[in-house]
């Protein structure tokens, strides 16, 4: 029968043999101190970090869908108006408000006295810009 080790000994009954130059942790009182790192602090700098860039992230695409929402209203209002010339690309109108419908017309609103809607351009997609 095998004698048994004393506590302090770390001694692996498998192996036969002396691990304590294998545990990753000190196995006897004299061994330097554990101490475990405060992950807290790096829990909460990276959420901090990761939020402003959310945020930032947000804010742009929030821009971006008011930016596409007001282009396509533009550009829906522009084509439902009425007008009997064919716009080029790259050239200002003006919509009106007549009686009865909307219409675009070459004439800018500093020449007639018809209530202005808003000057639009047409880009290369065909979309209406507002100026």
């Amino acid at each position: 029968m095998k004698e048994k080790k004393p506590d302090s000994v770390v001694w692996d009954e498998t192996q036969e043999n002396y691990i304590a130059k294998l545990l990753p942790y000190a196995s006897s009182l004299s061994g330097p101190i554990i101490e475990v790192p405060n992950v807290d602090a790096f829990k909460k700098k990276g959420v901090d970090k990761v939020s402003k860039q959310f945020q930032a992230e947000l804010n742009d695409l929030q821009q971006k869908i008011k930016s596409f929402v007001s282009l396509a209203k533009d550009t829906q209002q522009v084509y439902s108006a009425r007008f009997k010339f064919e716009p080029i690309v790259g050239e200002t109108y003006h919509l009106y408000q007549g009686k009865k419908e909307t219409f675009l017309s070459l004439i800018p609103p500093n020449q007639w006295k018809k209530e202005h809607l808003g000057t639009f351009l047409l880009n290369g997609d065909y979309k209406w810009e507002r100026l």
